[in-house]
């Protein structure tokens, strides 16, 4: 079996199954380790950072293939609703679903954690970009 190699076509796709696989270790973590509802404020705040995540990349592609006249305006509108919407569930969660706030936060920071772990197997294990 050769080894799985990272490059600049395909980081995203890698990064995205690394921040997956981190979401699933640390919800059965918690879940293990602390209490169910732990486990599903880290679930929680792990998929809204996954759905952010996709939403940005999604108008981010989008807005690429505007004239550049209506593509600023756009990816700015865009930009602030994503935020609205993001900020209003966080709030539901915390205020209504009565979610753990460090749960929460430990979740929100899958991508954060996923983009550590690529950058340390491309620098260390697999000696940098190809």
């Amino acid at each position: 079996m050769s080894p799985v190699r990272i490059n600049e076509n395909n980081i995203i796709p890698r990064l995205l199954v690394v921040c997956w696989i981190l979401l699933l270790l640390l919800t059965v973590a918690g879940y293990l380790l602390g209490t169910v509802r732990f486990s599903a404020s880290v679930l929680a705040g792990g998929l809204l950072a996954m759905a952010n995540f996709y939403w940005l990349r999604s108008i981010l592609q989008r807005a690429l293939h505007l004239p550049p006249s209506t593509a600023n305006r756009f990816t700015l509108v865009k930009y602030v609703v994503r935020l609205a919407a993001l900020a209003l569930v966080i709030y539901l969660l915390i205020k209504v679903a009565g979610i753990h706030l460090l749960g929460l936060l430990l979740g929100l920071s899958v991508l954060v954690l996923g983009i550590f772990v690529v950058s340390i197997w491309m620098l260390i294990l697999k000696g940098g970009l190809d």
